[in-house]
C-alpha cells in the first residue's frame, strides 16, 4: 500500500506541473521547440516544488519518517 500511495502522489504531483506549466506557456502564447522546452521545465520544477512540499508536510505532521 506503501508503494501505492507514493505511486498516487507522484502521479498527482506530475499533473499538477504539467497543468501550470502548460496554462503558463499557452497564456503566454510560446509555441513551437522553445514553448515545450520551457513547458519541460517548469512542469518538472513545480511538480519537484510540490512533491518536496508534501514530504515536508508529511514529516512535519509525523505521517512519514
Amino acid at each position: 500500500m506503501f508503494y501505492v500511495i507514493h505511486a498516487i502522489a507522484i502521479i498527482s504531483c506530475g499533473a499538477a506541473g504539467a497543468h501550470l506549466a502548460w496554462a503558463l506557456v499557452d497564456a503566454l502564447g510560446w509555441t513551437g521547440v522553445g514553448g515545450a522546452i520551457v513547458t519541460a521545465f517548469i512542469g518538472m520544477a513545480t511538480a519537484t516544488l510540490l512533491w518536496a512540499g508534501g514530504v515536508a508536510l508529511g514529516r512535519a505532521l509525523r505521517r512519514t519518517k
